[in-house]
């Protein structure tokens, strides 16, 4: 890129931007490095609708205009963003983008954006403050809405369109979201013989597994949050966010402590909450740490177990009766160690599956059931493992609805 400003004063201005705040030099360096500088006259158009999405656009100076659609439009000054959206879920712009006075942009090619989103942790985590507030003010808009009911025939038309600004933000909730969830393909690099099974209820689930190595033991988990749609995407989001910095800080990733530090940074996010909505914002989760060279797991749960299968038993791990970040839960969570054996087979799971109705009298389909099941199964190949999985839950399914997100990963050690 060319700029009459001298690299290092740049450097220092860019760092200044709130999108980058906590990035790494060496980061900046390769966006610097990467990426151009184009200035706007007022009036020149950046963008239009059906446009291929090849870049993200940080706004120098000036002032840019997105048109969203008729009777919605964005004004953006300094140090904001657009061209997230398209390139997070690899479309075509939809918005129409314009200088409305004289702009310099920063332009970003979407290979660069990639690589910060996967490998800068702050990056990542400025680009959800900005969803998490927009999920917030939407979980507050539902509720409002709910109490207002006997006004709508008077607001129609407020209301249509407060409901398609709620739409835009669930979708939205829900590609971020999918980009913060570990690739099936890495889980698989990692962990060689692994299945997961991930069938969120609604766009944005309220379950969610997370992913992390420290040195060497890999940390991974499974959660359920309370609720479905935006307020349940707005706890998981937090929780992925929470995990990375609370296990990035940790030379021991003891998940005792990541828990009992995770329920505290829930409990404070939400302190504020109106009491109405107290119990509303809270987690199960089931934390596992594996090292395999020493063929040694740790695990910590909040109402979610963890399953080894050994010699066609299954062994439980009970978890704390304590739902993350409940009013009534001041626990600390305690680590249990266990020597793992070869062939030794670890499942996590929510209880999407455990909670489906069905069968030939419409019932739950059960805990010692879904245990059953597993210890049926759990001698065969890990992958033949899934599909019996869900072959199973379909058929108990039937044509009944499905009722909650469903979530299982299981692991050959």
């Amino acid at each position: 890129m060319s700029s009459n400003e001298n690299r290092e004063e740049f450097l220092k201005k860019l760092a200044l931007f709130p999108i980058f705040k906590g990035t790494q030099g060496y980061q900046l360096e390769q966006v610097v490095k990467s990426s151009w500088l184009i200035k706007y006259k007022a009036g020149d158009v950046i963008f239009e609708p059906n446009d291929y999405s090849n870049a993200f656009y940080l706004i120098l100076s000036g002032v840019v205009r997105l048109q969203i659609h008729a009777h919605k439009a964005l004004e953006l000054g300094p140090g904001r963003y657009f061209g997230e959206y398209s390139l997070i879920e690899k479309r075509q712009h939809n918005t129409h983008a314009q200088a409305i006075a004289d702009t310099e942009l920063l332009i970003i090619p979407s290979d660069i954006f990639n690589n910060l989103l996967q490998q800068s942790l702050p990056f990542s985590n400025n680009l959800l403050k900005t969803l998490v507030k927009r999920l917030k003010s939407k979980e507050r808009l539902e509720y409002a809405l709910i109490e207002k009911n006997n006004k709508i025939n008077q607001q129609n038309q407020k209301i249509l369109e407060q409901n398609e600004s709620i739409r835009e933000s669930i979708e939205y909730a829900g590609i971020i979201q999918r980009n913060l969830l570990p690739s099936e393909k890495l889980l698989k690099l990692k962990f060689e013989s692994c299945f997961l099974i991930f069938q969120p209820y609604q766009k944005v689930s309220g379950d969610f597994y997370w992913f992390a190595q420290r040195y060497n033991e890999y940390c991974l988990a499974i959660a359920d949050c309370t609720g479905h749609g935006v307020p349940a995407g707005l706890i998981s989001i937090l929780g992925i966010t929470y995990l990375n910095e609370i296990v990035n800080s940790m030379q021991d990733p003891n998940p005792g402590k990541i828990l009992s530090t995770l329920n505290k940074k829930i409990k404070q996010a939400f302190s504020s909450s109106d009491e109405r909505f107290q119990g509303h914002h809270s987690m199960d989760i089931a934390l596992i740490c594996i090292n395999f060279e020493t063929l040694t797991l740790r695990y910590a749960g909040a109402n979610l177990p963890a399953f080894i299968a050994r010699d066609k038993k299954i062994m439980e791990l009970p978890p704390v009766k304590n739902s993350l970040g409940s009013v009534f839960s001041n626990t600390e969570f305690i680590t249990e160690t266990i020597k793992l054996l070869p062939n030794d087979r670890i499942y996590l799971f929510t209880d999407g599956i455990i909670d489906q109705l069905g069968g030939d009298e419409l019932l739950r389909f059960g805990y010692a059931r879904f245990k059953n099941m597993l210890e049926s199964i759990c001698f065969e190949n890990i992958y033949k493992q899934k599909r019996l999985i869900l072959s199973t839950y379909f058929d108990w399914k039937g044509s009944n609805p499905q009722l909650d997100d469903v979530t299982v990963f299981g692991l050959e050690v």
